[in-house]
């Protein structure tokens, strides 16, 4: 929405997030073995303030931050309770809530000026425009805005040891068939259902790998050797194709424009292709491209 009508992303921090709200219920702790009192070395301290591990913390958090944007003018939406709308003067300010992290966009950048000026009085601390969210890239640009994981998909290759792996074109291979009680079993089953954990959190702006990742997925409560071996063959496309991404279209009917990599469809013929998905419909359409320009998403 805020791309569509040309509103920039601001996000703000909040310094020690779990440590501003006191507790309301009786929760104990025993003491921390470098303060144990001397004279009650059995006693339990008693919390008035959440902690860190706390698992009241976060609920804590919320309250206490939703209720002084309430009390700021700030409406509470019906869908989505960390989504906070504030109608002004001037126009609108829209607040969404991620445990610490706080995505502010409006439509007049005097009121978000006033309104960060307001929030860092209390607790938190200006970054500036939206530049990374959980892992995502948010590049923005008067044209508008690209979503990445470039930072993200890197740590994951290193974490699964997939740095040193050699690029392919095709998440999968064609005509691939994987059966359920076929090739050895996975010995360590924890990690190839992290690994598919993490594919499923990728293809929020990689529509490319919805397909792959989808397939592998099924086989995640026995996985066996080939299963492993095709979450590789996508761990391979990923990393050749490290740059595309998103891009969420400044002031158009297209709500955004997904962009991936060519595909070879005969020998020695080559196929780029894109997605626009329109703002008023549920329609799809999808269109050749120029390889010229799929690579402004690729490269």
């Amino acid at each position: 929405m805020g791309t569509t009508k040309g509103w920039s992303l601001h996000q703000m921090d909040v310094n020690n997030v779990f440590l501003h709200r006191d507790l309301h219920i009786e929760v104990y702790m025993e003491q921390a073995p470098s303060y144990v009192g001397q004279t009650h070395p059995n006693l339990v301290c008693r919390l008035k303030k959440t902690l860190y591990g706390l698992k009241q913390a976060p609920r804590a958090w919320l309250d206490k931050i939703g209720l002084y944007l309430v009390t700021s003018g700030f409406q509470t939406s019906n869908a989505n309770f960390s989504l906070y709308v504030k109608k002004t003067n001037h126009g609108i300010i829209v607040i969404v809530i991620y445990v610490d992290d706080l995505i502010i966009i409006g439509n007049n950048d005097v009121d978000i000026v006033d309104l960060n000026k307001l929030l860092k009085q209390k607790f938190m601390k200006d970054l500036g425009k939206l530049h990374y969210f959980l892992g995502i890239e948010v590049i923005q640009s008067p044209k508008g805005i690209w979503l990445l994981q470039r930072q993200y998909t890197l740590n994951k290759l290193s974490e699964y040891e997939m740095t040193g792996c050699k690029p392919i074109l095709m998440p999968l291979e064609q005509n691939v068939k994987l059966s359920v009680d076929e090739g050895d079993l996975v010995e360590d089953t924890t990690m190839y259902r992290h690994i598919v954990g993490s594919l499923i959190y990728m293809t929020i702006i990689r529509p490319d790998l919805n397909y792959a990742v989808g397939v592998v997925s099924q086989f995640m409560q026995t996985p066996r050797k080939p299963h492993l071996d095709a979450m590789r063959c996508i761990l391979k496309y990923i990393k050749h194709t490290l740059q595309c991404g998103i891009f969420y279209v400044a002031k158009s009917q297209y709500v955004a424009t997904l962009t991936w990599p060519s595909v070879r469809v005969k020998p020695n013929t080559w196929k780029s292709w894109g997605l626009g998905v329109l703002q008023d419909s549920r329609m799809f359409r999808a269109r050749q491209q120029d390889p010229k320009h799929l690579a402004l998403g690729c490269s």
